[in-house]
């Protein structure tokens, strides 16, 4: 695995680890986390792809800039892809997969294809809504803890057990650390309005949706209305799994993703 920085038209740099060998795919990962989650999925494709896959700005070991906006996430996938050569796959979670959808909407991919991990469309009303200035509020008064609290419980909508589970877990410290950089994207989701038709656009495009069977009820529709928005699309679905497939049954998420992406 090797580990190396390439720098975005803002100057941005940002850090990337790129490992395998075959075509190459480009990942983009979600909100509070870096690239770091994605290496138990490298480690199964590495003998199939040329995986790339990075620290979107601002974490990790990427450079973070004084103004944010998704035309900034879409120049850094840009980087990417530009790296990655022609015909290079897209794979995107979370947020990170609407930036990949809007990469999309603006850019071809050649003969590489596009999957999309779970992305958080409003599919019913603003994901952060009323939630959003609390949010802020606990950021911004230097408590990441209650933040989480309340973007767990109020946008993401998993159960108090669940936030009292991950509490717990080694993860929560790293969640915390990153928690500041949510703010910006959730105001980046609920900016993107709810007129999905304009994905139709992407009919050309070889576009596969993957989601888990005990995903959250938002994120689970949301999977339903990209696949319905752009004719020809495939949905795959690993039972059982949530948002955190990659993390929790890498295995089984390795194996979707290499029928997405035509292996």
């Amino acid at each position: 695995m090797n580990d190396a920085t390439v720098i975005s038209p803002d100057g941005t740099e940002l850090s990337y680890f790129r490992k395998g060998t075959g075509p190459a795919l480009v990942i983009t990962h979600g909100s509070i986390a870096d690239k770091s989650d994605w290496f138990p999925v490298i480690d199964r494709l590495a003998d199939n792809f040329t995986c790339f896959v990075y620290d979107r700005r601002g974490r990790g070991g990427s450079i973070d800039t004084a103004e944010y906006s998704m035309s900034a996430e879409i120049a850094d996938i840009k980087t990417m892809m530009e790296l990655a050569g022609a015909d290079a796959h897209l794979l995107g979670h979370s947020y990170g997969a609407l930036c990949t959808l809007e990469y999309a909407l603006r850019n071809s991919l050649g003969n590489g294809r596009l999957v999309l991990f779970e992305p958080p469309l409003p599919v019913d009303g603003p994901v952060a809504g009323d939630a959003l200035p609390k949010y802020k509020d606990a950021i911004e008064s230097g408590d990441p803890d209650a933040a989480l609290g309340i973007s767990l419980k109020e946008i993401v909508r998993v159960s108090d057990a669940e936030i009292a589970g991950l509490r717990q877990s080694p993860v929560w410290p790293r969640l915390c650390e990153l928690a500041p950089t949510w703010t910006r994207e959730l105001v980046e989701i609920d900016a993107l309005g709810d007129d999905f038709s304009r994905f139709n656009v992407l009919e050309t495009a070889n576009v596969s949706v993957i989601r888990g069977t005990a995903t959250s009820p938002m994120l689970f529709e949301s999977a339903t209305e990209v696949v319905d928005a752009v004719p020809g699309s495939r949905l795959y679905e690993i039972p059982e799994a949530d948002h955190f497939a990659h993390l929790m049954v890498p295995d089984t998420f390795s194996e979707n993703l290499k029928q997405a992406l035509g292996d």
